[in-house]
């Protein structure tokens, strides 16, 4: 049902990179890798069970719907125990005296509804609402591959950061021991020892902050997989191209056609307006066609003995609504305000969708221009460091510029890591705005990840 809504030619974001995973054989997903995450994910993210359950749950509204167009049969028993006393009868056999008496009555009854427009429309409303019921199945599906990749991503990101300030710390030690041999050579003034305690003091603390945030995003990929072990890290280069075709309002057009919230809302707003002409329908009369079969055994009676009669009763039966106190004039109304209110949702949804796809677009190709600017921020502050450190052993630079040098490297290493992350995160966000992201396309991080 969803192809129906999502148009099969949609040109994937990264086309180039994925249609060559595609020709690696699929194997089973290693431990700690992308796929393993969002594997685990399936079996365990209450958020999309949850949805699972919903969408079986609400399958049953069209069954439901269709008993309003099929025969209904009830049967009933009853068992009635009489007594009766004759104050005065102008009877002369029965003019005086008491009796008792009890009564056994079989029914049954059958009504195949002939004409009844209104659950006709209920039928379409219910196929109308499984539609919407599997749009928004299928978005949970696409939302939990976006939020498998975005966790795991933030790990990756915080490993990188702890990782970055490990180093750092390390090095402002290396730093530290050095300042110190040099005062006490009486080669270095204190004031250098002191800046590099007070910078490991810091670095230090930053650390503890790292090591926190790491811990709390491996719970976050948690909440969604369980159980979570190591993940894997990426590899120091990885391949990035632009959006293709690189034309926003090309992918702007295609998210405001195939944005599954746009579509559900959309959904929303054909329910809502079939509702109006169901509500309306109350006005209209239904004609029902009944068969009853009564039997009624009846031991005695007052005047006469008792008896046992069977009837047989054909009928049809049109009921006309004349008046119910303005009741179905109202829902009417309740009705068609709801559809306008659903209609607003649409246009709500077009603008936001307009907004998103034009943000994650440009977020991946301003991402790409700072992947390669980081990186050559890196590789040139490494070669400033390396620079000023044999500078301070021949006392050409003071303590205070190697340190601020080896901060602004792991400044520099930061960022490009989280430059790296936007990027892979703005193209997966980009196919979710435009409701293309394929669980499959998860296989393009796994080939960024190390061995």
């Amino acid at each position: 049902m969803f192809e129906k809504c999502i148009s099969i030619g949609a040109i994937s974001l990264l086309s180039v990179v994925f249609v060559s995973l595609l020709a690696v054989p699929s194997h089973a997903a290693p431990a700690g890798d992308l796929l393993h995450y969002y594997n685990l994910a399936l079996k365990n993210d209450p958020q999309l069970l949850g949805a699972e359950y919903e969408s079986l749950a609400t399958r049953e509204t069209l069954r439901q719907a269709y008993a309003g167009l099929l025969p209904k049969v009830y049967g009933e028993l009853s068992y009635a125990l009489t007594y009766q006393e004759v104050n005065s009868s102008e009877n002369q056999v029965y003019a005086a005296g008491s009796t008792d008496y009890d009564t056994k009555i079989y029914s049954a009854n059958l009504v195949q509804p002939i004409f009844r427009y209104s659950s006709f429309l209920s039928v379409g409303r219910a196929k109308s609402i499984l539609n919407r019921s599997a749009l928004e199945l299928e978005k949970a599906r696409q939302d939990l591959a976006l939020r498998v990749v975005e966790a795991y991503m933030e790990v990756l990101l915080n490993k990188d950061k702890l990782a970055a300030v490990k180093a750092e710390e390390t090095a402002v030690g290396v730093h530290h021991d050095l300042a110190k041999e040099r005062f006490e050579r009486g080669m270095a003034p204190i004031t250098d020892r002191y800046d590099t305690e007070a910078r490991i003091a810091a670095v230090r603390a930053q650390r503890v902050e790292a090591e926190n945030v790491l811990n709390d995003s491996f719970q976050a990929l948690t909440e969604i997989c369980v159980p979570t072990l190591e993940v894997k890290t990426l590899k120091d280069e990885i391949p990035m191209t632009q959006p293709f075709p690189e034309n926003i309002d090309h992918w702007t057009e295609a998210g405001l056609k195939q944005n599954l919230e746009i579509l559900i809302q959309k959904s929303k707003a054909e329910i809502a307006d079939k509702e109006v002409g169901l509500q309306k329908s109350a006005h209209y009369p239904a004609l029902d066609f009944q068969f009853d079969v009564n039997n009624t055994d009846t031991q005695g009676s007052l005047f006469g003995g008792g008896s046992n009669t069977t009837n047989y009763n054909l009928m049809f039966k049109l009921k006309i609504p004349i008046y119910e106190g303005g009741l179905i004039t109202s829902k009417t109304r309740e009705a068609a305000n709801m559809h306008q209110s659903a209609l607003q949702g649409v246009t709500k949804q077009n603008r936001q969708t307009e907004r998103k796809v034009r943000v994650t677009y440009n977020g991946v190709t301003s991402s790409i221009t700072r992947v390669m600017a980081m990186k050559k921020s890196v590789d040139a502050q490494n070669m400033v460091v390396e620079a000023k450190e044999e500078g301070f052993k021949s006392g050409l630079f003071i303590s205070l510029a190697v340190l601020d040098a080896v901060q602004d490297l792991y400044k520099y290493k930061k960022e490009y890591s989280q430059a790296r992350n936007d990027y892979i995160l703005n193209s997966f966000r980009l196919k979710h705005t435009v409701g293309t992201l394929n669980p499959d396309e998860l296989n393009l991080v796994n080939a960024w990840l190390k061995d």
